[in-house]
Formats: structure tokens, C-alpha cells, sequence
């Protein structure tokens, strides 16, 4: 799926124009929420749920290189990515924003929509609540928890390198 699918070109202007007009972070995820995925279901924003984990395809999130994709789905509250397989810029992207993502060739076939899942990024497993199907990945390593848990690398950065005031 191209990232054009995920988040509507259109909606580059959001970030273009985002801080001139005085648009948070949060501000911008809000915005580009709103029409994530709505080529694939009309319906996506008002069924997701905070923390679904969306299941892709081959490719999911190839295109050009716009952050807007990772960011209209962290916006609209997806959890986590897994698919089959995608690009390095949309993985960097993902986990520059701190949403994780997973290649897992197969999760296609042991993952229907609507199923309810579970992944471990430390222990390295998917789990189809429905069917009992356990899918291995390789885990994420310490760093990238890290990372992911911070909200994304440069949440992650700035805590690690701006001094606490508090000291």
C-alpha cells in the first residue's frame, strides 16, 4: 500500500504549513488523522481504536518519503504496524515517530480483519487472540524500546541530552 493510501498527498500542506500556523505536533497528528486510510475504508478513523495494530500488506507505506503517512496513523491511534514487508524510509519513519513496526511475511494469511492481537516487540511474537497462531519476529532490541517508548527518536534525544531542570 502506498503511503498516498495511508494519508492523502493534500494533506502535505499540514505539515508544510503547520508551524507557520502556530500547529503543535499534536495539533498536526490530529489533522492528518482525519483522512488516514480512507481510500482503503471510509470508515477507519471512527473504528480505530488507541493501540490497534493495523495489518499490511506487501510494500505497505512504499511511495515517497513523507513523514504524513506515520504520522496521520499515529494521529489516529494505531499502536503498531505489521506487514508483510515495507521500505527502510517508512520504517525509519515509523520509528522516528514511535510507532512500531513489524515485517512479518505470512501475517496475511494467520490474520483476518477484526481479529484482536497481541505483540510483544521484546519477546518477538504476534499472537491471533481468535486463533491461537503464534508468528515469531526478531525482537527489538533494547534501544529501539527505548525509542519507541519515548514517543520516537527525537522524544527520545531530547530527554537523553537536555538537562533536567530539576537538577
Amino acid at each position: 500500500m502506498d503511503g498516498t493510501a495511508i494519508s492523502p498527498l493534500s494533506d502535505r500542506r499540514v505539515l508544510r504549513d503547520g508551524e507557520r500556523n502556530g500547529l503543535t505536533y499534536d495539533d498536526q497528528l490530529r489533522e492528518l488523522a482525519r483522512n488516514c486510510l480512507k481510500t482503503v475504508d471510509v470508515d477507519f478513523v471512527r473504528k480505530v481504536a488507541p493501540g490497534d495494530i493495523v495489518i499490511g500488506d506487501r510494500g505497505f507505506g512504499w511511495g515517497h518519503d513523507y513523514e504524513q503517512a506515520v504520522m496521520a496513523l499515529k494521529g489516529a491511534g494505531v499502536g503498531a504496524v505489521v506487514c508483510e514487508s515495507t521500505r527502510t524510509n517508512f520504517k525509519r519513519n515509523c520509528l522516528h515517530h514511535g510507532l512500531p513496526l513489524v515485517e512479518l511475511p505470512g501475517v496475511l494469511g494467520e490474520v483476518k480483519t477484526g481479529d484482536d492481537v497481541e505483540i510483544d516487540l521484546a519477546g518477538g511474537t504476534l499472537v491471533n487472540i481468535r486463533s491461537g497462531a503464534v508468528l515469531r519476529f526478531s525482537p527489538y532490541p533494547s534501544f529501539l524500546l527505548d525509542i519507541v517508548s519515548a514517543g520516537g527518536l527525537y522524544e527520545h534525544l531530547r530527554r537523553r541530552f537536555q538537562p533536567d531542570p530539576g537538577r
